[in-house]
């Protein structure tokens, strides 16, 4: 609330807010008046989104996108149980394959070792290398023979060692590549007198050895029976492989320290992965195909074997599968766009329906209405929006029937209004004129017969008259404000008050006042009714600080809560802001008649002028601390970034 103590402060305000008009008495008034340029927003294009989309299309896609997300996590879930099925399946596969493998290469070996063991004891090699001649080496060469080839295919020689590391017989004839056989030598010197050599690389041929020792009768090695074996299958043994493993499996074989390894043909690398790895199922790039190898050491021996099956042997399944899904997904998506679609459509057609019957509705015509033949919900709605247009229908007619009633009576109470304004207008004004004037007459004629009492009580019949008349002056005005034809055009306020104040200081040139106009405050209205509205506001301010040494008037604009609001402010009398409500009463007053004159009319022909404009009028103030009234006007902003054109200066 503004208070007289506030004036000072908000005259301030404004006079630093913008260009403002001061006007002290006896200065010429005048006010600068600034041009105004439309400025019309630009309007933003329109985004789209979704919700520019038809409920039919919405409806459809959403339909349309559950199904998709439904169809997807289904196919994706299948195909994912699926692999996972095919992948434990290849997994219990290479398990039980390669156990089999180690299985048989260790029985292999042992057997390998159990015949060999056999023709190292045999007594003609025990003869010959004890007494070593021609006719125990005969008997000792032919017990090598039937373990060289051509008997044994993967044989290349078949050597017969002494205890001192040297070589005794070889089978066929020549000398034995040079290799350090001193470690088997030495594993064969104890219990269980046998073993098998790593695998070697000899001369580009993947071969390993198996040793025996020839023990004596004091459980001594006499010597040693090493056969050198490649590591190649027969092709029986082959054959017996690919129907084990499958074509696309692959079997490696080498030594647990990874120094050579082979695929049975050739030397090979060393799997990726580690050895120590593969004792469990591994995952790993094997020249570019994705595989998964498993690992076991052969028992008894310094091997070690590794089988790999690539992916895509256990994958082809599953992905056939995901295909077939995909298929099926599609199609019972199109299908269920289909039927999205379909019922959309029975959806909305009735919707459209109700729309178009709306929008003839609303352009008057209630003669229509909606043919829709449905028991569901959507049926219900059209029947009751039928009872509605028939309600409404009836409604109207029985609102035009009554308009048409009060319309006749507002005429006969306009020609009423009408006769009600001509009688006090001229059968009211003609006794009161003859009152005052016959009381002058007494005044100027009959004065000297008259004593002061009887002066005074003509004076006050005088009064009496000219306050009627001026109170039926202002009931005209009243209903003139009421009653007349708006003609709006552009209407510069900050002009209107400058006049406005320069009446109020012709009439009472004796006054120090100071008064403020801001420059530029325009609007959109009725020049006349708005220029009642300040004489009437402005001529309040003047009368109620008239009582003030120095009074203070202003009149501005300032933005209230985000609206525009404009305002005349002073610093006189003021008023109890208790009966507030009582102000804008007509024939309401809050001063006595002896204090400040008037007819309690003025501030109710404000509020009407302002309601006329589509704005509001209130008031604030304190007892002798002065007041202010606020006023808005529907259109003041669209005079003001001129919307209706350049205002004249």
């Amino acid at each position: 609330m503004r208070s007289r103590a506030n004036i000072g402060n908000m005259n301030e305000k404004h006079m630093s807010s913008g260009p403002i008009a001061s006007i002290s008495v006896g200065e010429t008034p005048g006010v600068g008046l600034s041009r105004f340029h439309p400025q019309r927003p630009r309007p933003g294009g329109v985004r789209p989104s979704l919700s520019n989309l038809s409920i039919r299309n919405r409806l459809t896609l959403l339909i349309g996108s559950l199904l998709f997300i439904i169809i997807a996590i289904s196919i994706w879930a299948s195909y994912r149980s699926v692999r996972e099925a095919a992948v434990e399946v290849a997994s219990a596969r290479l398990t039980s394959l390669t156990q089999q493998l180690a299985t048989l290469s260790q029985q292999g070996s042992v057997d390998l070792l159990s015949k060999t063991s056999i023709a190292a004891n045999d007594a003609a090699i025990l003869e010959f290398l004890r007494s070593p001649s021609a006719t125990t080496r005969a008997g000792a060469s032919t017990i090598l023979q039937q373990f060289a080839p051509p008997r044994d295919p993967n044989s290349l020689q078949v050597e017969l060692w002494r205890a001192d590391n040297s070589v005794a017989l070889v089978v066929p004839d020549g000398a034995p590549e040079p290799f350090d056989l001193s470690p088997e030598f030495k594993q064969c010197s104890v219990e269980p007198f046998k073993a098998v050599s790593p695998i070697r690389l000899l001369k580009e041929t993947i071969t390993y050895t198996a040793v025996t020792a020839t023990l004596g009768s004091t459980g001594q090695p006499l010597g040693y029976l090493v056969r050198w074996r490649r590591v190649s299958p027969t092709p029986d043994a082959r054959k017996r492989l690919a129907d084990l493993l499958g074509s696309e499996a692959a079997l490696y074989y080498g030594n647990a320290d990874g120094a050579v390894w082979t695929d049975l043909e050739k030397a090979v690398p060393t799997p990726p992965s580690g050895l120590a790895s593969t004792l469990e199922i591994t995952h790993y790039s094997h020249e570019g195909v994705s595989v998964m190898a498993l690992g076991r050491p052969v028992i008894g021996t310094p091997w070690f074997i590794v089988v790999e099956f690539p992916e895509r042997v256990f994958l082809t399944q599953g992905n056939r599968f995901l295909r077939r899904m995909v298929i099926v997904g599609l199609v019972l998506l199109l299908l269920g766009l289909a039927g999205a679609f379909a019922l959309s459509r029975s959806i909305t057609k009735p919707l459209y329906s109700l729309t178009h019957a709306a929008s003839v509705i609303s352009s008057g015509d209630y003669s229509y209405v909606v043919n829709i033949r449905r028991t569901d919900e959507l049926g219900e709605l059209a029947s009751a929006f039928n009872i509605m247009v028939v309600k409404a229908r009836d409604s109207q007619r029985n609102l035009e029937r009554n308009v048409q009633e009060r319309t006749a009576q507002l005429q006969t109470a306009n020609k009423e209004l009408e006769s009600f304004s001509y009688s006090v207008s001229h059968d009211l004004r003609a006794p009161l004129r003859h009152i005052d004037g016959f009381s002058q007459a007494l005044l100027e004629d009959y004065g000297d017969k008259l004593d002061d009492v009887g002066q005074g009580y003509l004076q006050n019949v005088r009064g009496a008259s000219q306050q009627m008349a001026q109170l039926i002056d202002d009931i005209l005005q009243l209903a003139r404000v009421t009653r007349s034809e708006m003609r709006r055009e552009a209407v510069n306020l900050s002009e209107i008050a400058c006049s406005v104040v320069a009446e109020l200081q012709n009439r009472d040139t004796g006054r120090a006042a100071t008064i403020i106009v801001e420059e530029g405050l325009s609007t959109y209205g009725d020049h006349h009714l708005l220029r009642i509205m300040l004489t009437n506001l402005l001529g309040n301010a003047w009368k109620f600080s008239s009582k003030r040494a120095h009074a203070e008037i202003t009149f501005g604009k300032e933005q209230k809560d985000g609206e525009e609001t404009f305002f005349v402010s002073d610093n006189g009398a003021g008023f109890d802001m208790a009966y507030v409500d009582k102000l804008f009463g007509a024939f309401q007053r809050l001063h006595s008649a002896d204090d400040f004159e008037g007819t309690g009319i003025g501030l109710a022909t404000i509020q009407r002028v302002v309601r006329r404009h589509g704005g509001r009028v209130w008031a604030e103030g304190a007892v002798d601390r002065g007041a202010i009234f606020h006023f808005t006007l529907s259109n003041s902003g669209e005079a003001n970034n001129g919307e209706h054109g350049d205002l004249a200066g």
